[in-house]
């Protein structure tokens, strides 16, 4: 076999680099042809090894065809050979050049393919031979104890060998001896036996641990805790590491900065027993005399000394330089923090020099998009993140689509009264218009937010609306003159979010609930509460499938005299977000002219199977069932209007896992940075007849379902 390859390509870089005289030469060298051939592989093909050797030919062409390239070229291929088993493998070459024409021929001898046979070991006691071969490359034990073909490449097994004795010396052998393996193939070398002995020595403990030199008396009770834990121990080196460790923060948190710790094991005349001794040199205490501030070009200095939790006059302690780093490097505002010790003109003090690097903070977007109902839309806006170099964010967004616009102004916030909780400050514009009316709303609210911890968020605010309704359906059956109202809510919301990607996650769960309240002390014209639920679970299974699970439920509380919640404020069911066989809000009870009415309860609950099968396009097939309530009841009684908020909410309650309806699908994804692109198509296998509800529904959006 036999490939010519022709040199015509020199990058460009390199190109700009060389002299004159290297490009004349360069020039030369690249129009000389040279041609390579094979002799001898069967298992790898021709193209193979030129990809494996794809570098080293390369760096062959570029500097003059050059022997030592080949040499280097034949050692990479026989490494391919290596790892896949054939331990015999010998990679030869003849270079020969007639006048500017070179020729190389690969002389390849394959030799067998080599297989594992059994892996003993000799002198383990203290770990079973079951767990020791665990260390070895293995599909799985099951395939070991039936001898199905395992590759022999002999790095690997080096490298077995290698977490072997670590892993010995991590459980207190310090002494261990694994010997290089006893290497025993078949006569006709396709197989091949490990053994591998094995003296463990010793296992080691720490009898004690003694502490010497500059001992702190406050320290006292600490230092002698820290003893405590560390003898009796099993001793492996690492444990000097973690037992300096637990002695310097120790020193630290006190202000002792400088202190040097000097730790050393000794074995004792008793077999497999250590002491650990730490010499203690304690040195100044560091004082801090100024802070000093760099690099801030827009971010107030105030903002900066503010995150910052060690001040003039302060101990200065390593514990309260990285709690400094992480409040400044949480802030979102630098690319680069460096927080150092300086000399100062007080000789007993030290002066702390903090220069921080800023990231461009102001941002632009212009989104436009597409939706199943919107169609049409384009959002655009501008965030700063650093409003006047407080640290403080504001926006400002718009979004227009063929149903209506948004417009927002807002304040953020993140250490509200220089906490840790988040404040927003949103003042809004919004006209919608909705299968069943058009809604025109100015709203302002107070929001604020706590991370109580990596999961769990705790959010509360107030919020006031004035909603004027448009376009309403004169013969609705629940209709009434509420069609301009102000509403006051205050409100509370727990968030656990584990899920391990925000736009398509593999595992985790997301659980979250709420609680609103909008009554006439508050501003408001209404009397009612909210209540939702709701659960997103994903589960990663084998061959990169995802399970994921969903259930939402929500609940509106009429409160003393309110028998009627404007449609507004009701729930609505159906869409690209909820069950995908409807068109937007389509789901539930309708009045005469077919437009959805909503109600005061719905829910939905969804099963996803997922896959990305090609690169970033993923597909899904699914399941959703939902509701709206009241519903029956709304049927029995023909619609009437009611009378109480209490035969509302009985109502509710009664039909609240009543007449459920169901959407199959499948779905199409194409992963974005700012989440997937979707395309689905559902089929409804129950659809109202009376209120002409189709058989299948196409959905196009941005982001999953859920």
């Amino acid at each position: 076999m036999a490939a010519a390859v022709d040199c015509r390509a020199v990058d460009d870089e390199q190109q700009a680099s060389v002299t004159e005289e290297d490009n004349t030469l360069e020039e030369k060298l690249r129009t000389l042809p040279y041609e390579l051939i094979f002799n001898g592989n069967t298992h790898f093909s021709e193209n193979d090894l030129l990809r494996t050797a794809a570098a080293e030919l390369q760096m062959f062409e570029q500097r003059g065809f050059r022997k030592a390239d080949i040499d280097d070229a034949a050692f990479q291929m026989r490494s391919t050979y290596l790892q896949a088993g054939y331990a015999f493998a010998v990679v030869d070459y003849r270079y020969e050049r007639t006048g500017e024409f070179v020729r190389i021929t690969f002389v390849i001898e394959e030799g067998p393919r080599v297989f594992v046979g059994e892996i003993n070991f000799r002198g383990n006691s203290f770990v079973q031979s079951a767990t020791l071969r665990d260390f070895f490359r293995q599909p799985s034990r099951l395939q070991w104890r039936n001898r199905q073909e395992v590759d022999f490449v002999e790095a690997e097994v080096r490298d077995a060998v290698n977490r072997i004795r670590n892993y010995y010396r991590g459980e207190g052998f310090i002494d261990v001896n694994v010997k290089n393996p006893e290497l025993d193939f078949t006569e006709d070398r396709t197989m091949v036996n490990i053994t591998l002995k094995i003296d463990e020595g010793a296992r080691y403990f720490i009898q004690e641990v003694v502490l010497k030199g500059d001992i702190i008396e406050e320290l006292f009770s600490t230092l002698e805790t820290i003893q405590k834990e560390f003898t009796g121990k099993t001793y492996y080196v690492r444990r000097q590491l973690l037992l300096r460790s637990s002695i310097e923060e120790t020193y630290d948190s006190i202000g002792y900065a400088d202190a040097e710790f000097e730790i050393v094991m000794k074995k004792l005349e008793e077999p497999g027993r250590v002491r650990l001794e730490a010499l203690i040199t304690s040195n100044e205490i560091v004082t801090i005399d100024q802070v000093i501030i760099g690099g801030n070009d827009i971010t107030r200095e105030s903002f900066i000394r503010g995150r910052l939790q060690l001040k003039p006059g302060d101990i200065y302690t390593n514990a309260g330089r990285q709690k400094s780093f992480r409040k400044l490097f949480d802030s979102g505002l630098f690319s680069k923090i460096t927080i150092e010790l300086i000399p100062s003109d007080q000789e007993d003090k030290r002066n702390l020099k903090v220069v921080v690097e800023e990231l461009h903070t102001r941002e632009y977007y212009f989104e436009p998009g597409w939706g199943s109902y919107e169609e049409l839309r384009l959002r655009v806006g501008a965030l700063e993140r650093n409003l006047f170099g407080t640290g403080r964010n504001g926006r400002l967004d718009g979004l227009v689509s063929t149903k209506g616009e948004t417009f927002t102004v807002s304040y953020t916030d993140p250490w509200f009264l220089k906490t840790d909780i988040r404040m927003n400050v949103p003042l809004s514009y919004e006209r919608r218009e909705e299968p069943s009316y058009t809604s025109e709303e100015v709203s302002i609210s107070a929001l604020f937010s706590k991370k109580i911890s990596r999961n769990l968020t705790l959010s509360t605010g107030y919020g006031y609306k004035m909603t004027q309704l448009y376009s309403l359906v004169d013969d609705s059956p629940q209709a009434k003159e509420e069609d301009e109202y102000n509403k006051g809510t205050v409100g509370v919301q727990a968030t656990w979010d584990s899920r391990d990607d925000i736009f398509y996650p593999t595992a985790g769960l997301r659980v979250f609930t709420g609680m609103d309240i909008s009554l006439p002390p508050l501003g408001s014209d209404l009397d009612f509460g909210r209540l939702t639920l709701g659960c997103r679970y994903f589960i990663e299974l084998p061959q990169k499938y995802i399970i994921g699970l969903r259930a939402t439920s929500g609940l509106i509380i009429p409160i003393r005299d309110q028998d009627y919640i404007p449609i507004r404020e009701r729930f609505f069911n159906g869409g690209s977000g909820t069950v995908r066989s409807y068109e937007h809000s389509e789901l539930g009870i309708k009045g005469e002219n077919n437009e959805p009415l909503g109600g005061l309860g719905y829910n939905v609950f969804s099963v996803e199977l997922r896959r990305r099968f090609y690169k970033n396009f993923a597909a899904t097939l699914y399941v959703d069932a939902g509701n709206v309530s009241p519903n029956r009841s709304l049927l029995e009684n023909d619609f009437s209007l009611y009378t109480s908020s209490s035969d509302l909410l009985n109502d509710t309650l009664n039909d609240f896992f009543s007449e459920f309806k169901y959407g199959i699908g499948i779905g199409l994804q194409y992963m974005l940075p700012v989440g997937p692109i979707r395309f689905d198509i559902a089929y409804n296998p129950d659809p109202e007849e009376i209120w002409d509800e189709d058989y299948w529904v196409f959905h196009f959006s941005l982001g999953m379902a859920f």
